[in-house]
């Protein structure tokens, strides 16, 4: 009998130690967090913002094309008699090559470096959106619509991966969110675009051609962007990243701070990128026991972001309010606000997400219910029928929506998946985490009409209603929170 007992006291004896090592693993964490020279050291504020705002503009070619085309369809439908089969294709095409985009992203991102990366996309953006305003077929659309959004797929996957490597840790939260920050710029910018030009001679190739304007910007200022420190580190380029974060601090610190920060944070990039391994492989991407829980969380969640039926509502808004008798400029109107909310509330999380109070989850967790309500609520003025009670019941409903999303899977999404996954693994990751993502959004929006023929507007909202409840389920159950942690921490916890 006792030799039955005394295992079963050494394994609880086991995890009472266990349990001992990671309370003194967070003790001694939050010890060094407080007497961390990059905690407290003062950030040269202008020369980090140009770095991360350029960076951020690669994600605003995304947010710029969700909303011109929402605005540009009916035109579009009008001129070249197109049906809601070739709707669907020109909305969702793009979405799908922006999966080929992540790919090659992170595949240059790694072998050419991130500066490299944001030129590509710019210019590729810039023909794309050049010929589209030139194309006179439905044939010629989607070929250069496909092109643009192997640029898209491009910025969406750098951005974060050079926000996260740049930023001091204490705003790496914040600064990451700049991704989803410069997505929400994008689209009410693009709503006020294509409110202002439609009803004008030629208005769809105005609007898609104007695509070229953000697509320049992002090109000049690329040229004049710094590498990633962690990708100079990676390649030999020491003297180098130690020169761009130097440039991180301000000039009022002392010379003998400034040495300090440079040695912790090379000592941080080289742990983080594990200097010893070169970059991880596709094979060890998906069979490394380390990488196993964080491509099992990332990618998910990538997922679910998309999978709740967000882009259903930024590209076809306009034909979903028409079903309830909304006229179309009022509808174009309706989407400016849901441009400017789904903006303020991501300005919100970005102010808190460094917050230890909020940190990542409560803003998440906060946003994924709001989500579900506002789904439900549209959901609930379908099936009433269309009437001006329900119309401003659905309206109230997509406003909701896209205010949660704003606050919570919109802004950290992408700075989850730059904060799981360790150097070597980041932008492999980050280009999986991308092409699940727009996969996932792809099924939704080449789905989207036909699903409302098949099982009506109500049915289709009410689906989604249940998709939002199983996100935030996973959301509570797996996602962590990584606030005020060096990047890469997540394999180590």
């Amino acid at each position: 009998m006792p030799t039955d007992v005394e295992p079963a006291a050494g394994l609880l004896l086991g995890d009472d130690d266990e349990k001992l090592d990671t309370d003194q693993e967070l003790c001694d964490e939050e010890y060094e967090s407080k007497n961390d020279i990059l905690m407290t050291f003062r950030i040269q504020r202008t020369y980090l913002l140009r770095c991360v705002v350029t960076a951020a503009m690669g994600s605003l070619l995304l947010g710029y094309d969700l909303g011109i085309i929402s605005g540009a369809l009916i035109p579009l439908r009008e001129d070249l008699d197109l049906n809601h089969v070739q709707l669907q294709m020109l909305t969702s095409c793009i979405i799908f090559t922006s999966i080929i985009g992540s790919v090659i992203a992170g595949v240059v991102a790694d072998w050419f470096g991130r500066k490299i990366g944001l030129t590509m996309a710019a210019t590729i953006f810039l023909a794309g959106s050049v010929a589209m305003a030139v194309s006179n077929t439905f044939e010629e659309l989607i070929v250069w619509r496909c092109i643009t959004g192997i640029a898209v797929g491009m910025g969406l996957v750098i951005c974060p991966i050079f926000c996260a490597e740049l930023a001091p840790k204490r705003e790496r939260g914040a600064l990451t969110s700049f991704n989803e920050l410069f997505i929400n710029v994008g689209i009410p910018l693009a709503y006020i675009v294509g409110l202002s030009l439609r009803n004008q001679p030629n208005d769809w190739r105005w609007m898609l051609g104007s695509g070229a304007i953000p697509a320049i910007f992002l090109f000049g200022m690329a040229l004049l962007l710094p590498e990633s420190p962690a990708w100079m580190i990676k390649h030999g380029h020491l003297e180098k990243a130690k020169a761009t974060i130097s440039n991180l601090v301000d000039t009022t610190e002392s010379e003998e701070t400034r040495e300090k920060v440079v040695r912790k944070m090379v000592k941080e990039i080289k742990e983080d990128m594990s200097i010893a391994k070169n970059m991880a492989t596709w094979s060890e991407m998906f069979h490394s026991k380390s990488n196993r829980r964080p491509l099992f969380v990332g990618l998910s969640f990538a997922a679910g972001q998309q999978l709740i039926g967000t882009d259903s509502l930024i590209f076809y808004s306009v034909i979903a309010l028409t079903h309830f008798g909304v006229q179309e400029s009022t509808a174009l109107q309706i989407t400016v606000v849901m441009g400017l909310l789904k903006l303020a509330f991501t300005l919100l999380t970005t102010f808190i997400v460094d917050m230890r109070s909020f940190g990542r989850r409560v803003p998440l967790l906060v946003g994924a219910t709001v989500c579900v309500l506002g789904m439900l609520i549209m959901s609930i003025s379908s099936f009433v029928g269309y009437s001006t009670h329900s119309a401003s019941g659905f309206i109230t409903g997509m406003l909701i929506f896209i205010s949660g999303f704003g606050l919570g899977y919109g802004p950290l999404c992408w700075l989850i998946l730059a904060e799981i996954f360790q150097g070597p693994f980041r932008s492999k990751g980050l280009s999986l985490g991308s092409v699940v993502n727009r996969l996932s959004s792809f099924l939704v929006v080449a789905t989207y009409l036909s699903m409302i023929h098949a099982i009506s507007l109500g049915g289709t909202f009410l689906f989604y209603t249940f998709v939002c409840l199983g996100v935030l389920a996973f959301s509570a159950v797996f996602i962590p929170d990584l606030t005020g942690r060096k990047l890469g921490s997540y394999h180590s916890s």
